[in-house]
């Protein structure tokens, strides 16, 4: 048998230095490929859309005084403070629309009757309970004030007066007050719209919600 030439195995020795070089530079750009496909997949793309942000809620709205809800508590005050202890008068404002407005205020006064007679119209004493809220709870403080009338809690709500005095023409949009009194004219207990300078505006009976012109 012949053996190969010196030349032949020239060539095939060349020949497996490509092959082995060809392969040798395949895998090392296949790697190459590779490791930049895995760092793209990495990175995220700087043109991508940030994440939405949650929508925060909406802070509530601070609740609005309410005269009606008050009386119950106040009522009870009042008499820890004198067993028949009597209501006088009710005020609340300025008003808006919808009622008291958030910073309003409202202010029951309690008194001492002053005779037998403990009913609407009668005498009450000089010593007063005063109990306000500007949105807690009822803060009570005594005084001394001229002498008043009993002034029976009211048949006509607080919302519903109000309601009325609107339906009458009274401007919600001048933040008028509210007061609730004993009258001697009408000889009953009444709602009085006035206004900041404390000119009564409407009328309002306590029991019927009617609204008083004479």
């Amino acid at each position: 048998m012949a053996r190969p030439t010196p030349r032949a195995l020239g060539s095939r020795r060349g020949l497996l230095f490509l092959l082995g070089g060809g392969g040798l530079l395949a895998l090392a750009l296949f790697a190459l490929g590779a490791s930049v496909s895995f760092r793209t997949a990495a990175v995220p793309s700087a043109t991508a859309a940030p994440a939405a942000a949650p929508a925060l809620p909406l802070p509530d709205a601070p609740p609005r005084l309410d005269p009606n809800g008050l009386l119950g508590e106040a009522r009870r005050k009042a008499s820890a403070w004198h067993r028949d202890a009597v209501l006088v008068s009710l005020s609340a404002g300025p008003l808006d629309a919808r009622g008291v407005i958030t910073e309003g205020k409202v202010e029951l006064a309690y008194a001492k009757p002053s005779g037998e007679r403990v009913s609407g119209g009668a005498d009450a004493g000089a010593a007063r309970l005063l109990l306000s809220s500007t949105g807690g709870e009822l803060v009570g403080r005594e005084e001394r004030r001229s002498k008043a009338r009993i002034a029976p809690e009211p048949s006509c709500s607080f919302d519903d007066a109000w309601a009325a005095a609107q339906r009458a023409g009274a401007d919600a949009q001048a933040a008028p007050g509210i007061r609730y009194v004993w009258s001697d004219k009408y000889a009953r207990a009444i709602w009085e719209v006035t206004s900041s300078e404390g000119l009564v505006l409407r009328r309002v009976d306590g029991v019927s919600c009617s609204i008083l012109t004479r």
